[in-house]
């Protein structure tokens, strides 16, 4: 049975919000140096879809109590309690994930460049195996003389 009730447009949720898909769709696709910050605009930010939650809740916790509905007015005001302490915990999570990722690109790199074992023989950062580096024959090290 179709519905009576008009959908709002999600555009009219603030001119720049964008539908929960496209969040997905866009942090899925996210390079490392930009997932935190698009988990911060999509979830935590002003808003993001914490605080367009928690808008929605307590516009209906005021409905409800306007109508005489005060135990549903009661429930949805205590959800958005909880939804702001959702939101903090999401907030200190996007800054972890920041700093984490942050961590370990700079890690990455430390990683990819050259060593002096690796540019003393000739072989690029690209072609580098993830076999370890057998040592030279006894034949070819050059061991101390015992005098």
């Amino acid at each position: 049975m179709s519905s009576t009730v008009p959908r709002a447009d999600h555009r009219a949720l603030g001119g720049a919000a964008a539908p929960a898909v496209d969040w997905n769709v866009r942090l899925a696709a996210a390079q490392s140096e930009e997932f935190a910050e698009l988990f911060h605009e999509a979830v935590t930010h002003d808003r993001g879809a914490v605080a367009r939650l928690h808008q929605i809740l307590e516009t209906a916790s005021q409905w409800c109590r306007t109508h005489g509905a005060r135990s549903s007015a009661s429930e949805l005001a205590a959800l958005a309690d909880r939804l702001t302490d959702l939101g903090e915990e999401l907030y200190l999570v996007g800054q972890d994930m920041g700093h984490e990722i942050h961590s370990r690109s700079h890690q990455a790199a430390a990683a990819t460049r050259i060593s002096p074992i690796v540019s003393a023989r000739g072989t690029s950062v690209g072609h580098q195996s993830d076999a370890p580096t057998p040592f030279p024959s006894a034949s070819v090290r050059s061991l101390p003389r015992s005098r």
